[in-house]
Parts: C-alpha cells; structure tokens; sequence
C-alpha cells in the first residue's frame, strides 16, 4: 500500500481569546483548534502578545489554570512569535491599535488564518484571512470529507477510541 505524501500542518494564529476559551473547555471550536495543533493538522502560531495576555488574564481571573496554560506550552507543538517593527507596520491598517501586534505576528510568521473570537478588531489583508474558531472547523469537516473521512453525521470524522486525541491537559 502507497502511503499518501505528508503535507505541512497549515499555518494558523491563535489569538488569546481562543487559546483562554479552548484551555478551559473540553468542548466547543476554540479547544478543537488546539486539539488539532497537538495532533500537528494545524502549526499553531501564538503572539508572543497573546501569551502574555493569557499568563496575565489567568493569573488575576483564574491562578489555578496557570498551570494547565503552562502545561499546554510544554506539551503541544506551538511556534510564540514576536513580531517586526516591518510586520508592525504591515498590519497597522488591518487591526485596532491594541490589536496590531496580534495581526502582525501572524502576518510575519505566515499565517495563513488569524482565528479570534473578536473578528470586528481585525480585517483580512497581508495573506492572513481573519475567522472565528466555528468556521476554521467548518472548513477543518470540509478538508476531512474531500479525503472521504467521516459519517453520515455531515462529514463529521468518525473516530474509534484509540484514534481519538488525547489532550496533554487536564481539566480543572
């Protein structure tokens, strides 16, 4: 049997609204998106901002899930980016102002998709589409299905227990 050539993970940037939402559920498309970074289908990029700005929401809303985000850094493949003064000045036309160094990170890493839950802040542009986490999973079902994975559940994979993935985090 000829094994299928192995594409590159498609390059994604979290923004950290999605990282806080999918850390702290087992369910829903932001904690999805970070399943699929472990499974390595997605090159998850984090803004060197990002992390910060979920090291500092945690820590003042919720210590106890410090660890878990740590965790989460450890144990899932992620590339923290630090953007430019260049992608600055790249993305300064395409996001609020306090957004800027999000969009700019993705941009100088090479996203090809920013997914946030505040997409009003941002606009595509610079090779970097702008969507929430529900239609990054959307377009994830419709990938999954063009390979003839799934169900009669609308193209949904149908997984047996050991192929389904096992987060490196624990719940709180």
């Amino acid at each position: 049997m000829v094994r299928p050539e192995k594409t590159d993970p498609l390059p994604v940037c979290v923004d950290a609204d999605v990282l806080i939402a999918g850390l702290l559920s087992r369910t829903g498309a932001s904690h999805a998106i970070l399943v699929l970074g472990e499974l390595d289908l997605l090159r998850l990029v984090l803004p060197e901002a990002g992390v910060a700005e979920v090291r500092r929401n945690l820590a003042a809303k919720l210590p106890e899930a410090v660890p878990l985000f740590e965790e989460f850094l450890r144990a899932v493949p992620t590339q923290i980016r630090r953007p430019t003064a260049h992608d600055h000045e790249r993305a300064r036309e395409l996001a609020d102002a306090k957004d800027v160094p999000i969009l700019a990170a993705a941009i100088g890493a090479g996203a090809r998709v920013l997914v946030t839950h505040n997409i009003r802040h941002f606009r595509s542009g610079e090779g970097v589409r702008v969507v929430r986490p529900r239609t990054l999973i959307e377009e994830a079902r419709g990938w999954l299905g063009s390979f003839g994975i799934g169900d009669d559940r609308g193209g949904r994979p149908e997984l047996t227990p050991r192929q389904r993935p096992r987060m490196a985090m624990k719940r709180l």
